[in-house]
């Protein structure tokens, strides 16, 4: 029985206790002594957020009680309030306090206008707005701050310089967001002036950084390159999406006015979109760190009243920053990325302003670190061609094959396969040259270097041969046609393999003509524009062989015309090296 007593005795005391509690917690439920007593309690520690519901439940309660003046509780301590709005804020990042907050500074300014606070509470609201996204709203309570003919900025002048350096950045934000240039280029102009003579860099970089952009969207892009030299430093103007797309945009305009030099100044200036969000990214994981630092700080209840106000300003700085910093991110990861545009721009500049390497190794690896992108095509053969234009044979070959090797790539199929075929003809010449320079050669030595050459040469050959018969026997109409048929002819007269060529061409197999064979022989290319080319070619191979009779019926259809610049007026050359000549060119 006593074990019964004493457990239920212990029931009631728990029961009492948690009934405290609670009663604690809800300020609707406290006697008005011990509701102000809690209430000067939370004041006094800086705790404003959780002090919102006991006004909330002294205004409720002055309706009825005489004895309650609810409106000079507001009139004595208005700076508690906006300050608890931003504490619930900085606790929830419900946006909603925000509102009330910029609502609250605004409609007691609007009542009480003389009030010893009203400037700082409008500094307030300016600040809330922005925070909010609310630009037209803010610009209109920062140019009311900042209007000559009215008494606030005379006592803001008085006070920080801070504050008013704050309320020219607070303008040139609101006109740079809603892209009034008109208005706009006052305000970033005179931020620029103001933050000169603070020297605060980083307010510098966003002036210039505003007028960057301005100068950019109104065609006035001359007026930009004074400011160039400001736009290198790492602050977060920098890093401004807008500013970013605005400078490759300028570049464009300066690319199109043939004005390479100077654009590739500002495409070398601009940030991706990447790089934008790795940096804002970075920025939030470091403003959130410093908040959660001084939060703890700010749990210490043995903090001076002085220190405890500066540490709550400086959050609510840092939450303002988080806040904008949030925003940042949330267009750049709207952003649709220009990376793949800005680097082509880069290395089609470079060509422009023929600095070819540099051109091709930014079409190499554009190409190669997306080779899946659906302009893949592009690149590369941009990247090829680019190889070919400073001699690069090594990667001239490797784009080249890379390109055939795709058979859905068909857009620049015909000038590759041309390139491809000639820079085959051309590396076996050489290493022809190497073996037969080596025919002499002692040494064990030369005599490896000239078989490597050798059989280097007939493998370039049997290439150059297979791109030559693949892209005839695919399209002899095409204009490239006739280059095929010339170097294959060059080759074939080089090395007196006149038999190979009336085959290829002629149809001639062991001396005797096949109508079912041979190039000419073929309705389709005899129909395009290497037939003439082929015939000559198959003329010349027959005079060549003694074989006068038969040589006629080919020259005869081509007496008159140009091949490769040679006229024919009797379908003979004087001799063959003048024949040889004529295809090298």
């Amino acid at each position: 029985m006593r074990f019964f007593i004493n457990r239920k005795f212990s029931y009631l005391i728990i029961i009492h206790f948690l009934a405290l509690s609670s009663w604690g917690q809800d300020p609707s439920n406290m006697p008005q002594r011990q509701l102000q007593a809690e209430l000067t309690k939370l004041l006094d520690s800086g705790n404003y957020a959780d002090a919102m519901p006991f006004f909330d439940e002294l205004k409720i309660r002055g309706q009825d009680d005489p004895d309650i003046n609810y409106e000079n509780i507001v009139i004595g301590s208005p700076m508690v309030f906006p300050s608890g709005y931003m504490q619930m804020y900085a606790k929830t990042m419900d946006s909603s306090y925000i509102s009330k907050a910029a609502e609250f500074c605004g409609s007691f300014v609007a009542k009480y206008s003389g009030h010893a606070d009203a400037i700082k509470l409008l500094q307030m609201q300016d600040t809330f707005l922005r925070m909010d996204q609310k630009w037209n709203e803010a610009v209109q309570v920062i140019e009311k701050l900042l209007d000559p003919t009215q008494a606030f900025r005379e006592k803001i002048e008085e006070g920080k310089r801070s504050d008013m350096l704050n309320l020219y950045l607070g303008r040139a934000q609101c006109y740079h967001t809603l892209q009034n240039w008109v208005k706009g280029e006052v305000a970033f102009r005179e931020l620029l002036t103001i933050s000169d003579e603070a020297r605060d860099e980083d307010k510098a970089a966003y002036a210039i950084s505003c007028l960057t952009e301005m100068f950019v969207v109104t065609k006035r892009v001359d007026e930009v390159f004074p400011l160039l030299p400001r736009l290198s430093a790492e602050t977060p103007a920098r890093y401004d999406m807008r500013l970013n797309v605005n400078l490759m945009q300028g570049g464009d305009q300066l690319k199109e006015k043939g004005r390479f030099v100077e654009a590739s100044l500002l495409y070398a200036l601009t940030m991706t979109a990447e790089e934008v969000k790795n940096y804002y990214t970075d920025r939030i994981a470091r403003i959130s760190a410093e908040k959660s630092r001084l939060s703890s700080f700010l749990k210490n209840p043995n903090l001076p009243k002085r220190r405890l106000s500066i540490l709550r300003d400086k959050d609510n700085a840092l939450t303002m920053k988080l806040t904008t910093a949030k925003s940042h991110l949330a267009i750049a990861e709207k952003t649709a990325s220009f990376t793949t545009n800005l680097r082509w721009s880069k290395a089609s500049n470079f060509q422009d302003t023929k600095r070819f390497w540099e051109s091709f190794w930014g079409f190499y690896w554009l190409y190669k670190e997306d080779p899946d992108n659906e302009l893949a095509e592009d690149f590369i053969y941009a990247a090829f061609a680019s190889a070919n234009t400073v001699k690069f044979a090594e990667k001239s070959f490797e784009l080249g094959e890379q390109y055939l090797a795709n058979k859905n790539w068909l857009k620049y199929g015909s000038d590759v396969t041309n390139i491809m075929a000639n820079a085959y003809r051309l590396e076996a010449e050489k290493q022809a040259a190497i073996a037969e320079g080596l025919q002499t050669a002692l040494s064990t030595l030369d005599k490896e270097k000239a078989a490597r050459a050798k059989q280097s040469s007939e493998e370039q050959y049997q290439r150059f041969f297979e791109l030559c018969d693949r892209f005839l026997e695919k399209d002899p109409g095409n204009k490239y046609a006739v280059n095929f048929v010339n170097m294959m002819g060059s080759v074939y007269f080089k090395q007196r393999k006149f038999d190979q060529l009336l085959e290829k061409f002629a149809g001639y197999v062991a001396g005797v003509p096949d109508a079912n064979k041979g190039y000419i022989n073929n309705q389709s290319f005899a129909e395009g524009p290497a037939m003439p080319s082929a015939l000559y070619l198959s003329g010349i191979s027959l005079l060549s062989t003694g074989k006068f009779e038969e040589a006629k019926p080919l020259l005869a259809p081509i007496v008159g015309v140009y091949v490769e610049g040679l006229p024919l007026a009797d379908g003979t050359l004087s001799n063959m090296s003048q024949y040889e000549e004529v295809v090298d060119e």
